[in-house]
């Protein structure tokens, strides 16, 4: 995309200003730290918390522990469960260990007797005592990349009054978790939350790194 064709300034934002680079716009801001959380986890991190929020009743609340380990982040709510980032090398090539066709977004949810898998491809996979199970169902799976589907839910609570499914709120909780998560992996140490002030318990150094300087001049 040529400059003429973008306002570059407010592009960046409250960010840093820095020359202007196509490639930036092109989608290869993912993982510059001034345009990213630093560690990926706002671009397709969000989208898959907030799959996890949703399943353990969540969407009120965020993990309160986060620990980095060798191959990612381990979140860990209130209520004790789980949850686990993995890091890939390449999010949209191949994924060792998940289901291709689940999309780009996959979950896992593991319990006692098996796990069930899927993802914004619309599939579900299912698994009992290690042996894969088949889900049948009498409609087309719902592709969570479908607009359609965004935008029949934000036409019916139009009507209703009620909030979207992904609503402001729910976006906001899943998307501060990637952020305390991203900064335990950059600090690489243990960090505690307080899901109701939201700020970090006794570390001064990972509350400062909530925020970062902003240009003044670029509105």
């Amino acid at each position: 995309m040529k400059a003429a064709n973008v306002d570059w300034n407010m592009w960046l934002g409250p960010a840093p200003w820095r020359p202007y680079n196509k490639d930036y716009v092109a989608g290869n801001w993912r993982g510059q730290w001034d345009f990213d959380s630093g560690a990926r986890l706002l671009d397709w991190g969000a989208h898959t918390m907030d799959l996890c929020q949703m399943a353990n009743q969540a969407d009120d609340t965020m993990p309160i522990e986060y620990k980095p380990t060798p191959k990612g982040i381990d979140c860990r709510y209130a209520n004790g469960l789980l949850l686990e980032i993995d890091f890939l090398k390449d999010p949209f090539g191949e994924r060792p260990g998940w289901i291709q066709s689940n999309g780009t977004c996959p979950v896992r949810f593991i319990g006692e007797k098996g796990w069930v898998e899927t993802g914004d491809g619309g599939e579900v996979h299912l698994a009992l005592d290690g042996k894969a199970t088949e889900v049948k169902s009498d409609g087309k799976p719902a592709r969570g990349v479908d607009v359609v589907n965004h935008l029949r839910n934000f036409f019916d609570c139009v009507k209703t009054r009620k909030p979207t499914a992904a609503n402001s709120t729910v976006m906001r909780r899943s998307h501060i978790a990637c952020h305390a998560a991203a900064l335990s992996w950059i600090l690489q140490r243990p960090l505690k939350l307080d899901p109701t002030t939201e700020s970090f318990i006794n570390d001064d150094e990972a509350n400062r790194l909530k925020s970062r300087p902003q240009r003044t001049d670029w509105v």
